[in-house]
């Protein structure tokens, strides 16, 4: 087992390689295509000369690909070049912005995976019963809604109805304490978690049912096993290689959520760098922000596809 997590580890390593490549050369050159940022550094009132003289010092009279392969040359030793605005470092400029989302999406995802673990253990073992068919319904408004307009109708009742959370804003948990940081991260957690708990409680019900139904689980209740011993000793492995398939596969969902999530509850985040950057045709920020979403959700796809094989062997069609 061992040595097929290797190999299935180390041929996925290979083939998110090209991935990475490709999905940064066409951001790149879709970048140039659609604005200059030479123009911009040199500001609305600048000439064309001025313009011209700024895109020389920038590198930016260069092919385009050409300047591409210097970029992805300097980003692989971990420099993906200076902010046209700020002047400054751009893998510094992320740090900076990167504690929030980071928080608040661990905060998400752990409320998530505990609510679809307890929710869907308790419809998967009795399926059709009421209340399988209760949350049944809130899983299906949870998918279909989107998380920012779920974060609108949180802080409507929960911030100005009842007044218990705040509507908006950051705290660092250095300075105020976690008591405070998690009362501002409170809303904006839940309703980026609420999609990613309903998918994920309808695959692991879907899961256990089917493990259910196996004749292992049969054979085991005929030797007088426990209801509480056929499950975490025979189903629950089983049936959570797919319901982590598909935490690894939201990882790209909770991205593009915490950017939405970030706007509506105006938390300082890389869903504000992002739209300053855009706005601002930074296009080092944007291109170094598409890369490391690019290889984080690459890299989660893969650990939860490892975890996945480890936990049932016949997974590996998953991988």
């Amino acid at each position: 087992m061992f040595t097929l997590i290797l190999r299935q580890a180390a041929l996925r390593v290979l083939a998110a390689v090209p991935t990475l490549i490709v999905v940064t050369a066409c951001t790149y050159v879709m970048l140039f295509a659609i604005g200059d940022p030479a123009a911009v550094v040199a500001g609305e009132s600048a000439t064309p000369e001025q313009v011209a003289q700024v895109r020389y010092s920038l590198g930016l009279d260069r092919p385009v690909m050409t300047q591409y392969l210097d970029w992805l040359g300097n980003a692989v030793r971990g420099d993906f070049g200076e902010s046209l605005h700020s002047r400054g470092a751009v893998l510094g400029l992320i740090g900076q912005y990167l504690p929030p989302t980071l928080l608040l999406s661990f905060l998400a995802l752990t409320v998530a995976v505990l609510a679809s673990v307890l929710m869907g253990s308790a419809v998967g073992s009795r399926p059709g019963g009421l209340v399988d068919r209760g949350l049944g319904a809130v899983a299906v408004l949870g998918i279909a809604v989107p998380n920012f307009l779920v974060g609108y109708v949180l802080i409507l009742v929960f911030s100005l109805w009842f007044r218990w959370f705040p509507a908006g804003g950051y705290r660092d948990p250095a300075e105020v304490g976690w008591g405070t940081a998690l009362q501002f991260l409170a809303l904006p957690a839940a309703s980026l978690a609420l999609g990613l708990m309903c998918v994920q409680m309808r695959t692991f019900r879907a899961s256990l049912i089917k493990e259910y139904e196996g004749d292992y689980v049969r054979t085991a209740r005929m030797k007088g096993v426990s209801p509480g011993g056929v499950f975490f000793r025979h189903v629950a492995r089983n049936a959570s290689a797919p319901w982590v398939t598909v935490i690894g596969l939201e990882v790209g969902v909770l991205i593009t959520g915490a950017l939405l999530v970030e706007s509506v509850f105006a938390i300082p985040g890389i869903g504000t760098l992002t739209l300053e950057a855009v706005q601002g045709q930074d296009f080092p920020v944007v291109q170094a922000l598409v890369a490391l979403c690019a290889l984080v959700i690459l890299a989660a796809n893969l650990i939860t596809d490892l975890i996945a094989l480890w936990l049932n062997p016949a997974s590996r069609g998953l991988s």
